[in-house]
């Protein structure tokens, strides 16, 4: 008997020795069963087609004990008074795909999105999971990921009875070469301890903080912030409260977020100097397009009427500039809000000093001018009208069994006061507020003057020479960039058909056709990858 507890003894003293010198994730080897790298793993590559699928809508179980989901609905009042602590997060089972993933952190989200919830008395909250949250206790799970990824957010589509403003203005921004999160369709169903309950169709958006970087930037090394509702989130002074850092927490370097807020509030007595300075830290090209596009579908929601809803990236690819992202788009594409809040005129008049990253640049007449080009490239390219309608048909359809009839939301976790009336009407109008805001964006371009040159015709037969508009070159504006693969990809994609100088100018590499070989190419040209095309 001596010898056994001797013997058990030195067993626990050598595994505990091994727990010292190896760390916890030693145990990490005894995964739960069913645990799979492509499935679980953080080495797995993020398998965007099967979380974020184009043509269906996925579904997702979620299991949260009663305790627990007791204690989120305590807590859950806090934020409706207007607490600024995140809600809590507690641990849940999650199934999806024949799948399980375990421990997985679930907490609610959002601040209109969840009072609004709360207030209209139904359950549908926005949520979100972080697959690693709990691996601290639970050892086995330690880096679980959820096919690569380590969080979802779930967005409610609270004040959008079509569920199509996440979903398209995502993607219009994305096409644009705007840096955007994907996002996908879920049916979701949560089991508190009677069953599962079906809480409804949400958008589920990738964290831009998790993968969205590696797959959407060169280097995904950069600072990354997230605008706060805090003093510095307007840009007007260096605050640090004004922007969560993402990433890089512990290394306590501002200086790019410092220099952004030092060019763009600079003195404008020499402005092509302070455009040389303020482009040498901050993408210019990009954020003006972002507003062209912004402006043009409306979304108000976002900075120029409030300092949340946006990140800044620090692009160390490009020299360290930092790029605007555009975040939370669920009051987008419509002219109406819950607060009654006009959007700006195409003009941005309205837009006060207190908004220097929008009033500084639309004052400067370069990047007016700029800003006016991009609308019109909005109407043509990234927002054409029957393309986006058509999209919007089409997705709606694919959504239709899981919103209303036999399949649909259900009472207490829905919006839909009307039924399948309210989410017919709700196409109707997104439809004419597309159609509506083409012509009021037309009607501007041609109140302030603005066009775009085109070569005089001649009736001699040698016509005096135009400048050459390099391969490349799609939109014919004498630049190459971003904007210039956008179209190449919707040409191949048969979004839109290019025809005339612009398709001459979309077979990069000469070989008589247009294909995926042509935007590699171009690509690897904008990213500066190769010297010349």
């Amino acid at each position: 008997m001596r010898k056994f507890f001797k013997l058990t003894a030195l067993t626990t003293s050598m595994m505990l020795l091994v727990v010292c010198l190896t760390g916890p994730q030693v145990w990490a080897a005894s995964r739960p069963e069913g645990w799979t790298e492509e499935t679980h793993g953080k080495k797995a590559t993020p398998n965007y087609s099967v979380v974020f699928p184009e043509d269906k809508v996925n579904r997702i179980d979620i299991i949260i004990s009663p305790e627990n989901f007791q204690r989120m609905e305590n807590d859950v009042f806090k934020v409706f008074m207007m607490s600024n602590e995140d809600p809590i997060y507690v641990p849940a089972t999650v199934k999806f795909n024949n799948h399980t993933w375990w421990h997985v952190g679930i907490r609610y989200k959002g601040q209109s999105t969840l009072t609004g919830a709360m207030m209209s008395m139904s359950h549908k909250y926005p949520f979100r999971l972080n697959f690693d949250k709990f691996e601290d206790d639970y050892p086995e799970i330690d880096n679980q990921r959820f096919y690569g990824f380590d969080e979802l957010i779930f967005n409610n589509n609270w004040y959008d009875p079509s569920f199509l403003r996440d979903k398209l203005t995502s993607d219009i921004f994305r096409d644009a070469g705007i840096p955007a999160p994907r996002c996908a369709f879920y049916r979701v169903y949560v089991d508190t301890g009677n069953g599962p309950v079906y809480w409804g169709l949400y958008t589920v958006f990738e964290d831009p903080s998790d993968k969205m970087l590696e797959y959407q930037f060169e280097n995904p090394n950069g600072n990354l912030y997230k605008g706060q509702q805090a003093p510095g989130g307007d840009l007007t002074i260096f605050d640090k409260r004004g922007y969560e850092k993402k990433t890089n927490e512990k290394a306590d370097d501002w200086s790019d977020l410092q220099a952004l807020v030092a060019a763009l509030n600079a003195p404008k007595t020499d402005p092509a100097k302070w455009r040389a300075d303020l482009e040498a830290v901050f993408n210019t090209d990009s954020f003006l397009k972002w507003l062209a596009i912004n402006t043009t579908i409306v979304n108000f929601d976002t900075y120029g009427w409030v300092t949340k809803n946006h990140y800044l990236y620090q692009d160390l690819a490009d020299n360290g500039r930092l790029v605007f992202i555009p975040w939370d788009y669920n009051l987008s594409l419509s002219s109406t809000n819950p607060w009654g809040i006009k959007p700006p005129s195409f003009s941005l008049d309205e837009i006060s000093r207190n908004w220097p990253l929008i009033r500084n640049l639309i004052d400067d007449p370069v990047y007016k001018h700029i800003y006016h080009t991009e609308i019109e490239n909005t109407l043509n390219i990234y927002f054409r009208e029957f393309n986006v309608i058509e999209k919007a048909r089409r997705l709606h359809e694919l959504i239709r069994p899981y919103t209303v009839g036999s399949e649909g939301e259900i009472k207490g976790y829905t919006y839909l006061t009307n039924g399948e009336a309210q989410f017919n009407q709700a196409l109707t109008q997104l439809i004419e507020h597309i159609s509506t805001r083409h012509r009021e964006a037309r009607s501007y371009l041609s109140s302030v003057n603005y066009y775009t040159p085109i070569p005089e015709r001649t009736p001699t037969p040698f016509p005096s020479p135009t400048p050459k508009k390099p391969k490349g070159d799609i939109n014919l504006d004498g630049k190459i960039n971003s904007t210039d693969l956008s179209a190449l990809k919707r040409h191949i994609l048969r979004i839109t058909t290019l025809s005339g100088k612009q398709l001459e100018n979309a077979d990069v590499n000469n070989d008589g056709s247009v294909n995926s070989t042509d935007a590699s190419i171009l690509k690897k040209y904008i990213a500066k990858a190769i010297p010349s095309l």
